[in-house]
């Protein structure tokens, strides 16, 4: 499996994620020939434990683009910046921290109440719906309200494109379609394990985020990231179920 936290994947990512100028449509599907709609059936293909299974993997249906406001990236990059500050007063020398933050590739599932993505044209408009968890991520970004993340803490990514859309799970109404966004997230100073989190967190002892394996000996990894600033959402990608 592909090393989605490698810097070759980073920068192709940042590459892809220019910062565009405001405009009504936040978002813009690709279509199949576009070079970026390829780019993201390669990480998700390379991020997913059906490579290791019998099970084939679901077919990739739509790829958004999403266009970040100047705001939201300053705010990203603001995050970014914190983490870096961070790591220079630690005793132990982070040597990711120090770099860039510690950016990692990650992703986060979410449901689609509305028809974004599903237009013949290039462009959607988000609905208003509070059900509708894509349309409410991309107008006011992340939460970490517990009745949107079922009591976690902080907003939950996984470094598999599988893993994110299966936490959709039970929480999914049957009528609701789902996604997977792919997402920059500065990962700062993590806390490993998860352990007595709540703890961790009431203590303020200087983490950004946690992680947690998903079983033993994996290296699948679901990290709960505190600051919701801290994650851009760069692509949405839809499945044929």
């Amino acid at each position: 499996m592909v090393n989605r936290d490698s810097p070759s994947w980073r920068e192709k990512m940042k590459s892809l994620n220019i910062v565009d100028t405001p405009v009504d449509n936040p978002v813009i599907k690709l279509h199949k020939e576009d070079s970026s709609w390829q780019i993201m059936q390669k990480i998700c293909q390379t991020t997913t434990t059906y490579n290791d299974s019998k099970t084939n993997p679901p077919q990739i249906e739509c790829v958004l683009k999403v266009l970040n406001h100047q705001k939201t990236f300053s705010s990203f990059e603001e995050c970014r910046e914190m983490a870096m500050n961070n790591a220079e007063k630690l005793q132990d020398k982070l040597p990711r921290c120090f770099a860039d933050g510690n950016e990692l590739l990650r992703f986060h599932g979410t449901t689609i109440a509305c028809s974004l993505g599903m237009n013949n044209g290039s462009s959607d408009l988000l609905c208003t719906l509070d059900q509708c968890g894509l349309c409410q991520i991309l107008r006011h970004g992340f939460s970490t309200k517990e009745q949107e993340f079922q009591g976690a803490v902080g907003v939950l990514t996984t470094s598999t494109s599988d893993q994110a859309f299966d936490s959709i799970g039970s929480s999914c109404n049957d009528c609701m379609r789902r996604c997977v966004i792919v997402c920059r997230v500065i990962g700062g100073r993590i806390h490993n394990p998860l352990h007595e989190i709540q703890e961790v967190v009431n203590a303020d002892l200087g983490f950004d985020s946690l992680v947690k394996k998903k079983r033993a000996g994996s290296d699948i990894e679901e990290l709960h990231v505190l600051n919701p600033r801290a994650i851009l959402p760069c692509f949405v990608v839809t499945y044929k179920l």
